[in-house]
């Protein structure tokens, strides 16, 4: 038997709300699922709202800076406004019963058997909805994927939906900066508060990632994106522009056939749960959805454009038909040699709308590069000539690099910025590929966003030169007239990889030169999504247009 912890608090309830907490909901095969139920006082049958993740219920209502994990949404807005919020613990989490295994197939038929279980519920209407942020959106699109019958609608906020190539080997390279932090979090979670009747030890989670290093069954399993065409609820999917979660959600949304919108909300920094929590305005839309789907109530959301983009140079919203938008402009943006100079040193290499001709390669040597890196400077760096009119850039873009090295695998880490005219530069997107992964399935490929299968490496050949597409994750961004498109490229990134971890758990091989090749042979360029102006569709009017960062309205 373990030592629990301390006690945890879930903070005083509103006035007319009421907890029913530790109910033990059976599953199909036995197990049973702790969850902590939120309801109005006043007698009646609600819409239910579930949210269901490792993350300990008993610290949701706790202010969101104190952690990532509390995620599950603001349960103090929805109850009073007539819904019950139920919080679940997932099984083998906390005071669950069973292991927890992440996201396997137990967990996603957990989910169906709990929204079952809700509309079947005295304070239940039959409607059942889900809601939650990260960890808490995944899951919603692999219970939707179930189809349980009484699941009206969805919310995922920030909700990757391929494990593998959104969170675990993103272009085929762990990504310990991120991992090595949250599944030791995820996992002392899981176990909190130490022995409980009917519970296991967690999956090792370390252990089973860096058991599967290749895409397969481990993460099909896992994975909505291989199941995206069984979801035929009603989708309210609400992306921030940020690094985790935003290529798997965007690349699920035209995929998904279902009744659908898509919020594409400002960059929230690290704790893009602190807005999903407290922004009243993106609570307020999120009700419009539920009201609409759970209680009937025509809240005029379907009358509006499909798709909401805040764009993050102008900071100025946008309604838009459809995603990805059709009237874009696939520009390539090439790679040039400066005469100024080399692409190591300011003012660095150029980027053009005209291909090169004959042009020699910039070279570098690895793990050299730490040291510039680490000083703030770039290994290889390009940027156009300052801009003299505004150029807007929405939706998926990737990088096409043309590259040699003089070892047996290494790595391309691509990172795109905005100089503004101090020349300060704002990086904005990254994408990453390991050299021994650069097969591309063209079946399955979309423009800016080449599709790797991360299957049976092979490795480069010395010296010679192999074409790298690089997926970078999307922006909704417009470069400024006056400003500069940038771009810097390394085999090495320390956010990702946490110092030079690259050089041991990918095995890279010491030392190597590295060259990037850009000429009439080898056209390197970027992929970029430019957007045409366009006769507005309609204004965007509150709540949405009201959606900022930092927020300016509070929940609580």
């Amino acid at each position: 038997m373990m030592k629990k912890g301390y006690p945890t608090e879930r903070g005083p309830l509103p006035s007319g709300m009421k907890l029913d907490e530790n109910i033990y909901v059976p599953m199909r095969d036995g197990v049973k699922i702790a969850v902590d139920v939120y309801r109005p006082e006043a007698k009646g049958s609600y819409p239910g709202i579930l949210s269901m993740s490792p993350y300990i219920k008993e610290i949701q209502r706790q202010p969101p800076v104190l952690t990532h994990g509390v995620e599950a949404g603001a349960t103090d807005f929805f109850v009073p406004r007539g819904y019950v919020h139920i919080i679940a613990q997932i099984r083998g989490t906390g005071l669950s019963q069973g292991q927890w295994n992440f996201l396997d197939i137990k967990e996603q038929q957990d989910g169906y058997d709990l929204v079952e279980w809700i509309a079947q519920q005295p304070w239940c209407d039959g409607n059942v909805g889900m809601l939650g942020d990260s960890y808490f959106a995944m899951i919603q699109f692999l219970v939707a994927a179930q189809q349980p019958p009484h699941l009206k609608c969805i919310v995922p906020y920030d909700g990757l939906t391929d494990p593998y190539r959104d969170f675990c080997y993103r272009g085929g390279i762990f990504y310990n900066g991120f991992l090595g932090m949250w599944a030791a979090a995820v996992t002392r979670q899981a176990v909190w508060p130490g022995h409980v009747e009917g519970k296991l030890p967690p999956c090792n989670l370390l252990v089973d990632l860096a058991s599967h290093t290749e895409d397969g069954p481990y993460y099909w399993e896992r994975a909505a994106s291989t199941k995206l065409d069984k979801i035929e609820v009603p989708m309210l999917s609400i992306s921030p522009q940020s690094s985790l979660h935003m290529i798997g959600q965007l690349h699920a949304y035209p995929i998904i056939k279902a009744p659908k919108k898509l919020l594409i909300v400002p960059p929230p920094g690290f704790m893009t749960n602190v807005r999903f929590i407290l922004n009243q305005p993106l609570n307020e839309q999120m009700l419009r959805w539920f009201d609409y789907w759970l209680k009937g109530i025509n809240t005029g959301i379907m009358e509006e454009p499909q798709v909401a983009i805040f764009d993050s140079g102008t900071e100025e919203w946008r309604y838009e038909n459809e995603y990805p938008l059709a009237r874009t402009k696939w520009t390539k943006f090439y790679l040039r040699a400066n005469p100024a100079g080399p692409s190591t040193e300011p003012p660095y290499g150029l980027i053009s709308l005209e291909p090169p001709g004959s042009e020699e390669p910039d070279r570098y040597m690895t793990p050299q590069c730490l040291g510039l890196l680490a000083a703030g400077k770039p290994v290889l760096a390009y940027a156009t000539p300052t801009l003299d009119k505004d150029v807007r850039i929405w939706g998926p873009l990737s990088a096409i690099l043309h590259g040699s090295s003089t070892t047996l695998d290494t790595a391309w880490f691509v990172k795109l910025g905005d100089v503004g005219p101090d020349g300060k530069v704002k990086l904005l997107a990254h994408g990453h590929l390991k050299a021994s992964y650069r097969e591309v399935d063209e079946s399955r490929s979309k423009p800016g966003q080449p599709f790797h299968p991360f299957q049976n490496p092979a490795l480069p050949e010395r010296k010679k030169v192999y074409e790298y597409q690089i997926e970078i994750w999307p922006i909704f961004h417009t470069f400024k007239a006056g400003h500069k498109i940038w771009v810097q490229i390394a085999s090495v990134d320390f956010g990702y990889q946490l110092s030079d971890d690259i050089y041991a758990t990918e095995l890279m091989p010491l030392p190597a030169e590295n060259a990037v090749y850009h000429d009439s042979a080898h056209l390197s360029h970027l992929l970029l999504p430019v957007i045409p102006d366009a006769a507005i569709i309609k204004p965007v009017e509150p709540p949405v247009s009201q959606i900022k960062w930092p927020p300016e309205h509070r929940v609580f």
